[in-house]
Order: structure tokens, then sequence, then C-alpha cells
């Protein structure tokens, strides 16, 4: 006959090293515990998703593959249209309003001069009171005497 011996694990039966009861550990944390990691090392969460695509239906696979191109291509092209027309438009402006702005400053300097050329008729014929246009030989309207 058989007989049966219980044999004891030592390591079973020694206490563990721990904080004791009546010990009060506010400042420590084990972030181990809290979030276990439940991946097995060799699956990776880009596995997990991908095998999530089981869960929704291929006809309901197949109308999200087909709206999200349609959005894709549709975005695409009004970003590439409205790329163009940016361009046609800024171009277009550079070569009508830079010879305009540059026509209008030319005027604006020509008007300018006008002005100074008349304050200083204005001005000489307030330094001297008692000349006439006529007087003087050689000015426009200035009789010669004979």
């Amino acid at each position: 006959m058989v007989q049966l011996e219980e044999v004891e694990d030592q390591d079973l039966v020694r206490e563990q090293p721990g904080p004791y009861e009546e010990e009060e550990d506010d400042d420590y944390t084990d972030t181990d515990d809290d979030f276990p990691s439940t991946l097995a090392p060799s699956e990776t969460a880009l596995d997990r998703i991908y095998a999530l695509k089981d869960i929704i239906p291929p006809s309901t696979r197949r109308s999200l593959t087909t709206t999200s191109s349609k959005v894709y291509s549709a975005l695409k092209s009004s970003a590439l249209f409205s790329g163009q027309a940016l361009y046609v438009l800024s171009t277009g402006g550079l070569m009508v309003l830079v010879p305009y702005m540059m026509a209008m400053l030319e005027e604006q300097q020509i008007v300018e001069m006008e002005r100074e050329q008349k304050a200083r008729e204005m001005g000489s014929e307030i330094m001297s009171p008692g000349a006439q246009a006529g007087g003087m030989p050689g000015a426009p309207g200035a009789r010669a005497s004979l």
C-alpha cells in the first residue's frame, strides 16, 4: 500500500515582506497593479484594432470605405481648385495692381511738383510786389521795347 506524506513548501508558508497593518503609507502607490497589461507579449495594439474588423459587417465596411474615399477625393479636388484659383487671382492682381499703383504714384508726384511750382511763383510775387509779370525781360507775356 502507498502511504502519502504532506510536504510543506517553505516559500509559501513564510510571511511576505510588506507594510505592516498599523502603519499608514499614504504616499506609496503601486502603479504596476493598477493597470495590468492585457496584451499578450506577441500581440500589439495594431493587431487588436485590426481584429475589430470582424465586428463590423462587410456591407457596412464597404459603405464606410466608399463614403470616406468620396469625401477624401472631394476634399482633395476642392483644395487643388482653391489653390489654383488663389494662384490665378494673386498673380492677376499683382500684374494689374502693381502698374496701377506705379502710375498713381507718378501722378501724385507730378501733382506735388505742380503745387511746389505754384508756391514758388506765389512766393516770388509776394517778395517783389511792384514787379509785374510783363516787367521782367524774357518772362512770358513780356513786351519787347523798340
